[in-house]
């Protein structure tokens, strides 16, 4: 049989790949179960029984080993979980107990044990006045989780590098003592810098763009200025 002179033929397609689209969401979901996994899991056993009195108890210390009299030490437990809105871990229910280092920088904490707490910061500062009210300057921080779960009494060593900090406020709070130094810094907190000539003494607050004058502790003058961010 004779072929016609023309033929129409439908072209043979090749064969379309295989979508990636499941395989990517099946590896995005089992990597948000796994990090959900992680999450949950615990951390570490712990022996303690609940109500146990678990003491926290150490030595605050400069950088050169020093110790530092007169930092609060804040034992901070809370609950860690995942968080799928913000997909990380995040900190819940925050407690939080303190003690102050004596002068041998010595200080002892009691956590009253609650099963229900797994993440657990030990932080090291001192409190400063500004002019919104009492501000909590952080200086060192540092996790022991793991450490409070084995341990009681539980023995650490908060190291503080920017210990001239502590030491420049505690010099300045010792040399508050007239009624109108008290007064400015109820009021405005601690100044940003303090110079002294003789018997005056003038306080310096850039941001709010302000300058105090003593003469034997008596205010005598405020002058202002553009208040100068950053100093």
């Amino acid at each position: 049989m004779p072929y016609p002179e023309t033929m129409s033929e439908t072209p043979i397609q090749p064969p379309r790949p295989a979508s990636r689209r499941p395989a990517r969401r099946g590896l995005a979901l089992a990597c948000a179960l796994v990090l959900l996994v992680l999450a949950a899991a615990p951390q570490a056993a712990a022996r303690h029984d609940q109500g146990t009195r678990v003491e926290v108890t150490g030595v605050v210390t400069d950088a050169a080993g020093q110790p530092l009299p007169g930092v609060r030490v804040v034992l901070e437990s809370s609950r860690a979980v995942f968080s799928f809105r913000q997909f990380q871990r995040v900190l819940r229910d925050t407690r939080r107990v303190a003690a102050v280092s004596d002068e041998q920088g010595q200080f002892t904490l009691v956590w009253p044990w609650d099963g229900y707490f797994n993440y657990f910061d030990l932080v090291a500062g001192v409190p400063v006045r500004t002019g919104k009210g009492e501000h909590f300057e952080v200086l060192a921080r540092k996790d022991v989780s793991p450490r409070i779960k084995k341990n009681n009494p539980m023995v650490v060593t908060m190291a503080i590098d920017n210990a001239d900090f502590v030491r420049t406020l505690r010099s300045f709070l010792a040399s508050v003592d007239s009624d109108d130094e008290e007064r400015v810094y109820q009021q405005m907190g601690k100044p940003d810098r303090v110079e002294e000539k003789g018997t005056t003494r003038s306080w310096w607050y850039f941001a709010k763009g302000q300058t105090y004058r003593f003469v034997d502790g008596n205010l005598t003058e405020v002058k202002t200025f553009d208040p100068v961010e950053d100093m």
